[in-house]
């Protein structure tokens, strides 16, 4: 992640994350630090940041969803004191011929912007994954999956809702 000086163009700081960043970087007000502001992002393994936005030193950093396959492309949403993340994975395409499918279901999940923590986690397809049935080669065919949230969610604060596009059943 790279912050420029908007005026010169010159790079003020560069932040490496532990993985590609595929997201918008989201702005908003440190907790507990009177005019101080955060940056927040993920990336593409499954973790999220804060970073202080004026030096580029990271304040926290979080594993979002523990599923190996993770990957969180769409840009988070801060509201108040709370960062909105959409998970998806690469469990579609990304895995060997082998591989046992599929477990991931996407999530929206919501971090405390103090710390990371997570305060809830929300599934588009409720069923937690179970075997489904065998494949010709003997490996496991599992669902319900799929429900990946490839895009940023909207924030509806009128109506205290949160909006999310749904990607496809793997």
């Amino acid at each position: 992640v790279y912050s420029l000086d908007a005026k010169s163009g010159c790079v003020a700081w560069i932040f490496t994350a532990r993985g590609g960043v595929r997201g918008s970087v989201v702005v908003g007000p440190r907790p507990g630090a009177a005019g101080r502001l955060n940056a927040y992002f993920t990336d593409q393994q499954g973790y999220a940041y804060a970073v202080d936005a004026a030096t580029g030193t990271e304040v926290w950093t979080v594993r979002v969803d523990d599923h190996p396959l993770v990957r969180l492309t769409g840009s988070p949403a801060l509201y108040r004191d709370r960062l909105y993340v959409p998970t998806s994975s690469y469990e579609e395409v990304g895995k060997s011929p082998t591989y046992n499918c599929c477990t991931f279901r996407g999530a929206i999940v919501a971090l405390d912007v103090r710390d990371g923590r997570t305060i809830w986690r929300a599934y588009p397809i409720a069923e937690t994954p179970r075997v489904m049935g065998t494949r010709p080669d003997g490996g496991q065919s599992l669902g319900p999956s799929g429900g990946a949230i490839w895009s940023a969610p909207t924030i509806d604060p009128r109506r205290g809702l949160i909006y999310a596009g749904i990607g496809n059943t793997y």
